[in-house]
């Protein structure tokens, strides 16, 4: 399988290859530099190239982990995988400090081949790959951040159909890297939308929201409908052999079965959740969860006599694999324990936002639509603020007061978040009076003008609003303070 870049770049060829699940050698050629990028049932494994300076023997030397010496018993044509192993042998390097250095090797390799928009691309298919290392990468955000690389022209022509669906994912958002353009985006996706409708609404021109948008799906934050196949339906890495039993197409579909199956799929907030499992379970008792739902579902059983469902199957699989090959590894597993128990605290932190003050009348099923997902918004960027991701806040909660800029909520906090930036505090002076005027007994609202006021260096500004909010709350101490530190 072989093609030109220019129609697949790299960023698509590894989604297409972690969709499924295939395995073998990815090699990329541009103007004589070479880039071989390696994969094990989808899952990236290591890359390497022919420049000198992505040589793993020069990130060796860089940080003074082997001696000159020590590298001169390997000519050029020694892989860097086999100096890795005679060092480790000899003792001269620990498989710490290789691990650590293959990894920055192969963010460094693919950051220069994911930005090439010219070349060729040639993939062997491999079932199994022995010798090459299994490294972790954060590979979501290394593709969020090629989209935004990439030329926008370029990105533009990977939509070719205006009317092509996307929507958004189906579990609350959680990456810490957006940009507020991207925030924004997102918030303006709040369902399956078509592309041209998403341009008309996105705040942007159509170039730069294509961009956005490329860079979105690439991270896996949006899922489009029509992805250009490099790999058709060439056959998967073989699963393993207890999950090959039983998967001989059937005539005999249980189909309220394999609905009721895709729906926990879809609906499941976690990897425990997708694979049904509690958060104790064993690497035994994951096995053989996996081989049974391999044995049920694997999209193979279905694709000769059900070939409407394969689609279906190949995506509900390839994330029951993804959950599966991470909770097997336990540092893998430890990692992404941690990541669930930081959104568990943003939930909580979410949850314990400011309530409102008054109860806002809903006209219609529109408004009602737009209130509820302007509260879940606020709700997501004081959890945001709290964690000091200023940037995501500000978006989101930019997006709520515009949504419903009758909640004097959303209009004081965008005000107060407003006014941290110097170059902001006039636009922070409008919310923060829109607010009071919405709610002209808000202590804490009238505390967040004089406090701008203050950093404005109007103090009789600052004194008047402090005087209203102790006339509005006689034990606001914040205030009373403010009042004394002014005369």
């Amino acid at each position: 399988m072989n093609g030109q870049l220019s129609e697949q770049p790299l960023a698509e060829l590894m989604r297409e290859i972690s969709a499924k699940s295939l395995g073998g050698r990815l090699r990329l050629e541009r103007e004589r530099v070479k880039v071989v990028a390696y994969f094990d049932s989808g899952s990236f494994r290591y890359a390497a190239a022919n420049v000198r300076t992505l040589r793993l023997r020069e990130y060796l030397l860089k940080n003074n982990l082997v001696s000159e010496t020590d590298l001169t018993q390997f000519n050029d044509r020694v892989s860097d995988i086999d100096v890795v192993k005679v060092l480790c042998a000899q003792k001269l390097l620990t498989a710490s400090a290789a691990e650590q250095m293959q990894t920055k090797q192969a963010m460094d390799v693919l950051r220069l081949a994911l930005l090439w928009t010219e070349g060729t691309w040639q993939f062997e298919p491999k079932p199994r790959l022995d010798d090459t290392p299994q490294l972790e990468l954060d590979l979501s955000s290394l593709l969020l951040n090629t989209g935004r690389r990439l030329p926008a022209k370029f990105a533009a022509t990977r939509f070719p159909n205006p009317g092509e669906l996307l929507t958004p994912l189906d579990g609350p958002l959680v990456h810490e890297n957006l940009l507020p353009t991207e925030v924004f985006l997102l918030s303006r996706l709040d369902r399956p939308m078509v592309l041209r409708d998403l341009i008309a609404i996105g705040g942007a021109t159509e170039e730069q929201t294509l961009g956005i948008v490329y860079a979105l799906v690439l991270a896996g934050l949006i899922e489009r409908e029509n992805w250009k196949s490099a790999f058709g339906d060439q056959p998967r890495t073989a699963p393993p052999p207890e999950a090959q039993k039983e998967t001989t197409p059937t005539r005999e579909v249980d189909l309220a079965d394999i609905e009721t199956f895709l729906l926990r799929v879809k609906n499941a907030g976690s990897h425990y959740e997708l694979l049904g499992v509690e958060w104790e379970v064993s690497a035994e008792g994951l096995k053989t969860v996996y081989y049974q739902l391999a044995r049920r579902y694997h999209p193979d059983r279905f694709r000769k006599h059900h070939p409407l469902l394969v689609p279906r199957l190949e995506s509900a699989f390839a994330r029951i694999t993804q959950a599966y090959d991470t909770l097997r590894d336990d540092g893998l597993r430890a990692s992404y324990n941690a990541k669930l128990k930081a959104r568990k605290k943003a939930q909580q932190l979410a949850d314990a936002a400011p309530k409102p003050t008054h109860v806002t009348e809903r006209v219609d099923e529109t408004a009602v639509s737009k209130a509820e997902r302007a509260a879940a918004q606020f709700k997501e960027a004081f959890a945001a603020l709290e964690l000091g991701e200023r940037k995501v806040a500000l978006g989101l909660l930019a997006s709520a007061a515009s949504a419903v800029p009758s909640e004097p909520r959303y209009r004081a906090f965008y005000g107060q978040l407003l006014a941290g930036n110097e170059s902001t505090r006039r636009a922070a002076e409008a919310e923060l009076q829109a607010a009071i005027k919405l709610d002209p007994n808000n202590a804490e609202y009238r505390m967040m003008l004089a406090e701008l006021y203050r950093d404005l260096g109007l103090k009789l500004r600052a004194k008047g609003e402090a005087e209203r909010a102790v006339a509005a709350d006689r034990n606001n101490q914040k205030a009373r303070e403010l009042l004394r530190s002014l005369k």
